[in-house]
Order: structure tokens, then C-alpha cells, then sequence
């Protein structure tokens, strides 16, 4: 059970540009996002099959960090490192969830 917040980056690429994406993901942005402070963890995920997808979960330390956090210069330059690839990307959205509690277990009887 996790009771820290996330911030939820979801995109569409152009087919031609997701191999140039995820190089850039993994030797740029990454790096800038995980030198953020507050921010201790980050998830790649897929989007089901779909090979344009990109999916990044950051988790931080505490709910107090996440104000400095996206203050923060280096979150500033994590945002500034998607300014080349904003031509390339299509539903863009960027979320921060305050906390994952988990939901009661329910039953259903056919």
C-alpha cells in the first residue's frame, strides 16, 4: 500500500519519432526528472499495445515535496526538455494524484 503522491505524465507520439523518444526519455529527461527534489521513483509504462504510447509515473517522498518540487529549478528544466518534442507529441497530459489508497474488495455473483 502506498500512501505518497505521484505525478502521471501521459502522451501520444508520431510513429516515426517513438525510437527518438525513448532515447532522449532514457539519457535526457530522465535524469533531469529524477535530480528533482521530492521525487524518488519513476515507472515507464506502455499503453496497452500501442507502441505510440508513453506512460511515466514519478513518486515523491511526502505531499509536502511535490509544491517545492514543481517550484523547483529542475523541474523547470524537465519541462524545458520537452520543448523539441512538443511537435511529436499529441495528448499531452501531465497529473499529480495525492494518494493511492486501495478499494474494498467486493464480490460478483453471476
Amino acid at each position: 500500500m502506498c500512501h505518497r503522491p505521484f505525478l502521471v505524465v501521459k502522451a501520444r507520439l508520431e510513429p516515426a519519432a517513438v525510437d527518438g523518444f525513448r532515447r532522449w526519455y532514457q539519457e535526457v529527461h530522465l535524469p533531469h526528472m529524477m535530480r528533482i527534489p521530492g521525487i524518488e521513483g519513476a515507472y515507464h509504462l506502455r499503453r496497452g499495445d500501442a507502441a505510440d504510447g508513453h506512460m511515466a509515473v514519478f513518486s515523491f517522498t511526502s505531499e509536502e515535496a511535490v509544491r517545492a518540487a514543481l517550484a523547483s529549478n529542475e523541474a523547470q528544466q524537465a519541462r524545458a526538455d520537452w520543448v523539441p518534442w512538443m511537435r511529436d507529441v499529441s495528448g499531452l497530459s501531465v497529473e499529480v494524484y495525492a494518494e493511492l489508497t486501495p478499494l474494498p474488495a467486493y464480490s460478483h455473483w453471476n
